[in-house]
């Protein structure tokens, strides 16, 4: 399989990259940190821990993905060096499924290991009463996480323009991360004539809408497996089915696969 030896290969040289190591470790302070300090600031219950460390994940967590998936390819198509590898014998798409696995290896294996290290801190300081579906949290993490990363690996096949690239990832971590939300109300308010009894009482397109946002998904997830506020809005009696847990399954696989398949529709047939 020549996708498994590039993977290998995206591995080793990002294990070696100290930028990674420093974010590696910037999460584990994070993550460890927060749960050690967790009691100055939530009740101290693990429910309630667990619901302010995904809020520090749901923040992070795409900038480190975004940051190591990025140039990911475009760096190599600038030095050349990517002319050299597909010399051999791989294809583009062995390129694009090792560089997203292998970067996939990289991004995950830390990550799981802080949030494990802050989960048993938490435990043993908040209490053992939700522990068991504490792997769940770990899932939609990394789900989460992916997301992110195939929306880097796409930008980063789709051009070798450096300023366009930085530009789009800070726009696509501001407007999933942190807009999401605001820009929905504005739409919902416009589309409603600027009532704002729309925002108390939103249609049931509009949820859907509101649930495409990863960070959306993300807190719907989390509130699946663990009974605490986020996304609350989409567990009422009301609440349509297609916001249910599993569509915010569907919208982070969306969120990975379709940023892949258009930025491997344009490097298929680029200049090198």
């Amino acid at each position: 399989m020549s996708w498994s030896v590039l993977a290998r290969k995206d591995v080793s040289d990002a294990g070696r990259s100290r930028t990674i190591w420093l974010l590696a470790i910037l999460l584990s302070v994070l993550s460890v940190g927060y749960a050690f300090g967790h009691s100055y600031l939530g009740a101290s219950e693990f429910p309630a821990f667990l619901s302010g460390l995904s809020d520090v994940v749901a923040t992070v967590l795409p900038i480190l993905a975004l940051l190591l998936g990025y140039k990911s390819i475009a760096d190599d198509r600038t030095s050349g060096s990517l002319f050299l590898t597909l010399s051999f014998p791989h294809s583009r798409r062995d390129l694009l499924a090792g560089t997203f696995v292998g970067r996939t290896v990289v991004l995950l294996a830390p990550t799981l290991v802080a949030l494990v290290a802050a989960g048993v801190v938490g435990a043993v300081r908040y209490g053992t009463e939700g522990v068991a579906m504490y792997p769940w949290f770990l899932f939609v993490t990394a789900l989460y996480a992916v997301a992110f990363l195939g929306v880097a690996v796409g930008l980063s096949m789709s051009t070798t323009a450096d300023r366009r690239i930085t530009f789009a990832a800070f726009g696509v971590y501001m407007l999933a991360v942190n807009l999401w939300g605001s820009v929905h109300s504005l739409v919902m308010l416009v589309l409603h004539r600027f009532d704002f009894t729309v925002l108390r009482n939103m249609p049931d397109w509009a949820l859907l809408f509101r649930l495409i946002g990863p960070s959306e998904s993300y807190g719907r997830l989390v509130r699946a497996g663990f009974d605490v506020e986020q996304a609350s809005r989409y567990v009422t009696d009301t609440a349509p089915f297609y916001v249910d847990w599993w569509m915010a399954v569907v919208v982070l696989l969306a969120w990975t696969l379709v940023p892949l398949a258009l930025g491997y529709g344009r490097f298929r047939n680029a200049d090198l």
